[in-house]
C-alpha cells in the first residue's frame, strides 16, 4: 500500500500500489518524487530494487538497482543525492556499504564505508553532513548500539560523534530546528518511549 497524508487537510488518500510486497525498505522524497530503496522481499531476502513514484502521474517506475542488496538500511539526501548506508545483506550479516544514488544520471557510486556496520539504524542529513545513529548488530536487538557517526562528503571521511544517550534500534529520526530527533525503538525488553535530540553544533 501507498498511503499519503496531507497535514493541511488532516486527511489520508491512497496512491498507486507499490509494484511488489516488501518490508524494511528505505524511502526518501526528492525533487517532487518518492524513491523506495532496498528492503526485504520473499520473506527475508535482501533486495537491491529501486523504484521511483511520481505523484503527478500516480505511477511507479524501476530505476537502476542498488549495488549492494540489503534490508533494514537507512537513507538521507545531501545536495540532491541519496546516501544509502548500512543494513543487512543477503548473507544475513551487516554490511558497511555506503552507496550514493544520483537521480539525475540514474547511477550509483561507492563512498567511504560506514565505520560501524549495523542495521535498523537512523540516518539524517544536516548542515551538509550525514549522521548514522543507533542501530543493531546483525539483526539482533539484544545488541543495540548508541553509535553516532558523522560523514563529510567534502572529505569522504567519517568521524565518531557523541553517542545516543539510549542505545536502541528500529528507530526513526527527523530534523527540527537544526537538531536531529530520534524516536522510539525496540529491545528484547520491549519498545522505547524515549525522544532524544542531537545538536551537531555543540555535539
Amino acid at each position: 500500500e501507498l498511503e499519503v497524508y496531507d497535514p493541511t487537510a488532516d486527511r489520508w488518500t491512497r496512491g498507486a500500489p507499490f509494484p511488489r510486497t516488501l518490508h524494511h525498505a528505505a524511502a526518501v522524497g526528492l525533487d517532487g518524487k518518492l524513491l523506495v530503496i532496498g528492503g526485504y522481499i520473499d520473506g527475508w531476502t535482501a533486495s537491491d530494487l529501486v523504484y521511483e513514484y511520481d505523484p503527478a502521474t500516480a505511477r511507479w517506475r524501476p530505476r537502476t538497482s542498488m549495488p549492494t542488496p540489503r534490508g533494514a538500511l537507512a537513507t538521507a539526501v545531501i545536495d540532491g543525492k541519496i546516501h544509502v548506508i548500512g543494513g543487512v545483506g543477503r548473507n544475513r550479516r551487516n554490511t558497511s556499504a555506503h552507496e550514493v544514488y544520483d537521480p539525475a544520471t540514474d547511477s550509483w557510486t561507492a563512498q567511504a564505508p560506514l565505520p560501524t556496520p549495523r542495521d535498523h539504524l537512523a540516518a539524517a542529513a544536516l548542515g551538509r553532513k550525514l549522521y548514522a545513529i543507533g542501530g543493531r548488530v546483525d539483526g539482533r536487538y539484544a545488541d543495540n548500539l548508541a553509535t553516532n557517526e558523522e560523514y563529510d562528503p567534502a572529505s569522504n571521511r567519517w568521524q565518531t560523534r557523541n553517542p545516543l544517550p539510549t542505545p536502541r534500534s528500529g528507530i526513526a529520526a527527523a530534523i527540527l530546528d537544526s537538531k536531529i530527533f530520534v524516536f522510539g525503538g525496540e529491545a528484547p525488553s520491549g519498545t522505547f518511549h524515549q525522544v532524544e535530540a542531537y545538536d551537531p553544533q555543540s555535539d
